[in-house]
């Protein structure tokens, strides 16, 4: 069963999957954070992907962005996508947001921005959801963190910048597979939530290394 969510700020409606796929406060928080971003831009006609698009809440945030011509949204769950492909087309938005039903392991392609509320619930940890689509969607199943910050590091263009979501359990692993990579962070949110911080990464491809970080502090 679904359900229909409006989506205020940019005037729009999403179609949601009822079984423990509505919209989040991480993906809230991390489009209100790219906004934010993106207003000290001047920059146009970019090209942005969001790795793990699910049912398209970020994408359609996103689709105001002037900065932004087209955002490639890839999906690798077949039911999910066609909610994805429903809500993008729904909101006239086949111009803006292009669905992609596939691996991103097998994208090919550059781009300016990458973000993603990625899968980042360890395999062993807690009792797994009941359906197939909720375990795909919260834990590392078809893609896990190391896997996620290695395709956003060939996906990205040198000197491209990317966006990624994590509960404050999971930053000693990003952060690990992030210099790994000879990726660079530019600032950090960590956005105090109930049972634990919700932390935004932002970072670039290339250039001096971690020449400045920002440490920004939100509580919801």
């Amino acid at each position: 069963m679904a359900y229909i969510e409006k989506l205020e700020s940019v005037n729009k409606e999403i179609v949601i999957e009822n079984e423990g796929l509505k919209i989040t406060n991480d993906a809230l928080l991390l489009a209100k954070f790219i906004k934010k971003i993106f207003l000290k831009k001047r920059e146009n006609g970019k090209k942005a992907l969001e790795i793990g698009a699910g049912q398209g809440i970020i994408s359609i945030l996103l689709s105001d962005l002037e900065n932004i011509s087209q955002i490639d949204a890839v999906e690798i769950q077949e039911k999910i996508f066609r909610y994805l492909e429903k809500n993008i087309k729904n909101n006239e938005l086949t111009d803006k947001i292009i669905p992609i039903f596939s691996d991103v392991k097998e994208l090919e392609g550059e781009y300016d921005y990458i973000f993603s509320n990625p899968p980042y619930m360890k395999i062993n940890s807690g009792k797994m959801p009941n359906t197939e689509e909720e375990k795909i969607s919260k834990y590392e199943i078809t893609l896990n963190l190391e896997e996620l910050t290695l395709e956003i590091k060939r996906l990205l263009k040198n000197g491209g910048e990317f966006f990624v979501i994590v509960p404050n359990d999971r930053l000693n692993d990003i952060f690990s597979y992030i210099y790994q990579n000879k990726l660079n962070i530019l600032e950090i949110e960590i956005n105090q939530y109930k049972k634990k911080d919700l932390v935004i990464i932002y970072g670039k491809k290339g250039e001096k290394k971690n020449s400045k970080i920002i440490i920004g502090l939100e509580k919801l």
